[in-house]
């Protein structure tokens, strides 16, 4: 569970996502909100101890802190509560435009220093834009017989706030505060203003507004800078900065016990394009879009970063690849669409795509690293949006993805020859976490990959660490040879014999090794754990005495046989585990086929059958 502390245009922004998510929040506000949000709505101040007793009676994982810059002891309370409790607390902090002190606006570090200052000075009339909370720090002025006219919100709890101050009703002003310079200096001359005061309020309290109308005018815009907040875990800036982090949380402290689905880059690139039709037709960007999933399904995504001009637009969106661990999860997904006078629907490779170099992939050498079902997807609901607007002409669409180059090093691209970016993929248009179709369907395109380059020998290994101590013995293999099976033996051995690949070499590490031994080609803790009486059958069949049989019987994990019986390339047990090994892979080998096992310890060494 979410607690959030709004009432703020900010915190009406962090509702609206959470709804967006179907995340569960708390909507905590010190008065009644007249908001209508999904959360659930709390009112009345708390203090570090109170938020500690809510959080603990709530389960409450994650505190966003959306309140208004100056409220600064709620900002400590929050910041208190969560390191007590070691809970992660986000800051939605506004935007702050720079401000210059110059001739007409002057900073000032505290009410205490402005009000100071305007003591000494000669202004009479004050036009106080500070917030209904602020009215005490200006008892002196108004007992001073100045005119000080302030503004609040135009709703009944403000009203009777500033009436309990003691401010009589000429002195105030209620109304919507809007970004509207010209309401504003009119504003000013109906009170005849001679300076204005102000918050530094942010771009959503409309400080540029208010220096704008200052400027006009002619009189001065006094300012109390907004305070320091505590060291909160995350500070974030936009909307797009929390869907990102609250994605990146939903793998950590936000986790579930169910498995969440996600979406592909094809997905992605679909709806950031749709968004850009609709911007080109309707002169705007929607603030999120419904697509339609290959299998009729629909989903939504929420639309930032967009840029519209004449004949071309472009937009991002956020993916959640849910809890599959994917490289592109919470990164921006984007496209640009252009309009052309030329007929027909094509694709540019943009910013972080990869571009094909090898065959033996689904598109050809020299296209973009776009796969035919997202190429489906994408052209499809651009043809129908052209039918249902009457659009003639045709579409360059060129996806991106802006950290595409550098994330693509922690993928397999280059192996399967994409290179200087990040494929948009995907069949379903959904990722299943930890799928091992998905898993396989990528061993399919580097097996692809080594068929088309004339290549007739690979290395399989579980991981990276297993091909890093077998590079040395196959030095004369490109890179594309080397193939990660994870835990998936038996398949990817079958898929490599269906692409006619002749020579198969298999590395295999011990602990791996001893469940393949025993007949496991899906070797996942998930299906099958170490088996220590089969490796005590094994020990007893090779000759060993019945205390080192006994004592392997008795452990725990695979690796810890070393320490009864020590390792050697020609000691009985691990040579009968090899061959073990070899003999339940080679079912799967045709004949013809050349098949080599090669059974390896954590020390790098190595029993080669």
């Amino acid at each position: 569970m979410i607690l959030v502390f709004g009432g703020t245009t900010e915190g009406k922004v962090v509702a609206e996502l959470l709804d967006f998510m179907g995340e569960p929040y708390f909507y905590s506000t010190k008065t009644i909100s007249s908001v209508t949000i999904g959360g659930q709505i709390i009112t009345g101040a708390m203090d570090a101890g109170q938020i500690m007793a809510f959080c603990k009676q709530q389960d409450i994982r994650l505190m966003i802190d959306a309140a208004h810059p100056f409220a600064v002891r709620l900002h400590q309370h929050v910041y208190s509560a969560a390191t007590a409790l070691s809970l992660t607390a986000i800051r939605f902090e506004r935007t702050f435009p720079e401000i210059s002190p110059d001739d007409c606006i002057r900073l000032f570090p505290s009410f205490e220093e402005m009000t100071g200052a305007l003591l000494e000075s000669r202004f009479q009339s004050i036009l106080v834009l500070t917030g209904v909370q602020t009215i005490p720090y200006f008892d002196t002025l108004r007992r001073q017989d100045r005119c000080c006219w302030f503004r609040i919100l135009n709703n009944r709890s403000s009203i009777r706030k500033a009436r309990s101050y003691g401010l009589a009703d000429e002195n105030i002003i209620s109304s919507p505060i809007t970004g509207n310079t010209e309401q504003l200096m009119e504003l000013a001359r109906k009170v005849r203003a001679e300076i204005i005061l102000s918050k530094e309020s942010g771009d959503s309290g409309f400080f540029s507004h208010k220096a704008e109308a200052s400027r006009r005018l002619n009189i001065p815009l006094w300012v109390v800078g907004r305070p320091h907040l505590p060291d909160f875990t995350f500070i974030v800036y936009s909307q797009k900065e929390l869907l990102q982090k609250i994605c990146q949380l939903r793998k950590t402290i936000l986790k579930t016990e169910k498995l969440r689905l996600g979406f592909t880059t094809g997905t992605c690139v679909t709806a950031a394009a749709k968004a850009c039709f609709l911007a080109l037709m309707n002169n705007g960007f929607p603030r999120s879009v419904e697509i339609n999933l290959p299998d009729g399904e629909k989903t939504s995504f929420l639309i930032f970063c967009g840029k519209l001009f004449e004949k071309h637009a472009s937009c991002v969106v956020i993916k959640d690849a849910g809890d599959d661990p994917d490289v592109t999860h919470a990164r921006e997904i984007g496209c640009e669409l252009f309009l052309t006078n030329r007929a027909g629907i094509r694709f540019e490779r943009g910013e972080g795509i990869g571009v094909v170099t090898l065959p033996g992939l689904q598109v050809a050498v020299g296209e973009p690293a776009i796969n035919p079902v997202p190429r489906k997807m994408i052209s499809e609901m651009i043809e129908a949006l052209a039918l249902e607007y009457k659009t003639e002409g045709g579409f360059l669409i060129r996806p991106f993805v802006p950290e595409g180059e550098r994330i693509s090093r922690q993928t397999f691209n280059s192996r399967v020859g994409v290179v200087g970016g990040i494929s948009i993929i995907g069949t379903s248009g959904k990722v299943i976490p930890f799928s091992n179709e998905a898993f396989l369907s990528a061993i399919q395109y580097q097996l692809s990959v080594v068929k088309e380059t004339g290549s007739q020998e690979i290395v399989l290994t579980s991981g990276k660490r297993s091909e890093n101590m077998l590079q040395a013995d196959f030095s004369h293999l490109p890179g594309t040879a080397f193939i990660h099976y994870g835990n998936l033996i038996g398949e990817t051995i079958q898929l490599a014999v269906r692409q006619q690949i002749r020579t198969i070499n298999l590395g295999i590490m011990f602990g791996k090794g001893i469940k393949l031994a025993e007949g496991h080609l899906d070797t996942h803790s998930k299906n099958v754990l170490f088996n220590s009486g089969f490796a005590a059958q094994i020990a007893r069949e090779c000759g060993y005495p019945d205390n080192v049989v006994s004592e392997i019987k008795e452990l725990k994990l695979a690796n810890a046989i070393r320490t009864v019986i020590p390792f050697s390339k020609t000691e009985p047990f691990y040579t009968n585990i090899a061959k073990r090994c070899f003999k339940v892979c080679f079912g799967l080998i045709p004949a013809g086929y050349v098949f080599r096992l090669i059974l390896l310890t954590e020390q790098g060494e190595k029993i080669n059958v």
